[in-house]
């Protein structure tokens, strides 16, 4: 299968050599064989049965608020599956701090190992892609929460996602920009990595294929990008009634603060999929009129969602949100695989994952399903903050 020929692969792989050399023979994942009779203590008596996952994302860093939300999901989703008490499922924390380099370095001791039935991770796509060049090979088997890239499922045999494509989210936006906003001119601010080229190039295509024209599409460098007073001036002047913003919640923040700064209060500001409710805490008032595009809000009709909800606000003081819920719907996709078929085999853990996802997968972070493609049908929600702080701080539903 075509693989991405990826530069740092190789900087990483040297870097990790030592490591690399004991995973020369590693046929992939944990032993490729059913779990069922194994776990025999020395006095012959058997054992719990023991399954391993790697959990990978940002823990420290300026992406870390996702990587505590991926490790307060797992944690959660495990300790309720081993309250069961059928197997011991336990998890390793490796921070990668959203650097490709540290993600591929991390994939080859994780296969070194040769005791991981699978990888919950990473969280962004060039991290996720990386990485997928050096676990595909050995069939290691990897849940990424938040990878959205076209290519992540398409390229590779072991890769499972919770998000939709990102670009069929810039078609998305661009579609609410015409139709409910009626725009006839637009902008798109972007980050300049995998994820973010992808979906603004979507959401110009999509733009100009309605009819509106595209005055400006800029790109930032994530985490290094601080004042925006450039772009945004060159989009006030360009004319453009509406801003699509595409990236993550720390600079739609200052963006948004800005923005009002410069008294841009009659441009309109969609924000990514990428954005969190801290977005809103971060900027204020500057947030009130934005649009934040979601595929996940608490329903309160929703009972089990609520409960859920309640239960990781009370427990951690997070806010809940589809990064959360996401991951917490992957571990148990892939649990509830594990229990379909028994094994820790990659091939029949992957058609397991395939039966279940093709069915249709109620979950905490909402209904999806599978095509045929491994892509994921999700469902859009327009929402806004409701102007509320601390455990009371949420998105309300505005379509």
């Amino acid at each position: 299968m075509r693989k991405y020929n990826w530069i740092i692969r190789l900087a990483a792989v040297i870097m990790a050599a030592s490591v690399a050399a004991g995973a020369a023979g590693c046929s992939g994942g944990a032993a490729a064989e059913d779990i069922k009779g194994q776990g025999q203590s020395e006095t012959g008596q058997t054992e719990k049965e023991t399954l391993k996952l790697a959990l990978v994302g940002p823990m420290t860093g300026d992406n870390s608020q996702y990587g505590q939300q991926f490790e307060r999901a797992v944690t959660e989703a495990v300790e309720a599956y081993n309250a069961k008490g059928q197997i011991q499922v336990t998890v390793d924390i490796f921070d990668d701090k959203n650097d490709a380099k540290e993600s591929v370095s991390i994939a080859n001791k994780i296969l070194a190992a040769e005791d991981y039935a699978a990888i919950i991770g990473p969280f962004s796509s060039t991290c996720a892609l990386a990485m997928a060049e050096v676990t595909d090979e050995e069939k290691m088997l990897t849940v990424a929460p938040t990878c959205s890239h076209a290519d992540y499922v398409s390229l590779y045999d072991y890769t499972y996602r919770l998000a939709h494509t990102n670009t069929y989210e810039g078609e998305v936006a661009a579609q609410y920009e015409k139709d409910t906003w009626n725009c006839t001119k637009v902008a798109g601010i972007y980050s300049n990595n995998d994820w973010g080229i992808a979906i603004a190039e979507a959401y110009k295509a999509k733009a100009e294929s309605l009819g509106m024209e595209v005055a400006a599409n800029e790109a930032f460098v994530q985490g290094q990008t601080k004042d925006f007073s450039a772009t945004l001036t060159k989009i006030r002047e360009s004319g453009a009634e509406a801003i699509f913003y595409m990236g993550q919640y720390a600079e739609a923040g200052t963006i948004l603060k800005q923005m009002k700064d410069m008294g841009m209060d009659d441009i309109k500001m969609l924000l990514s999929t990428g954005t969190k409710i801290e977005t809103a805490e971060l900027a204020g008032d500057a947030a009130k009129d934005a649009v934040f595009l979601q595929t996940f809000y608490v329903d309160p009709s929703n009972e089990k969602v609520v409960r859920t909800a309640d239960m990781f606000k009370e427990k951690y003081g997070c806010p809940v949100d589809h990064f959360l819920m996401r991951t917490y719907d992957g571990v148990n996709w892939f649990l509830e695989a594990y229990d379909k078929c028994q094994s820790t085999d990659p091939d029949k853990l992957a058609e397991a994952m395939n039966e279940i996802g093709k069915a249709g997968f109620d979950g905490m972070g909402g209904y999806f399903k599978m095509g045929d493609d491994r892509n994921l049908q999700r469902e859009f929600y327009y929402c806004r903050w409701n102007g509320k702080s601390g455990n009371e701080i949420g998105f309300e539903l505005i379509k």
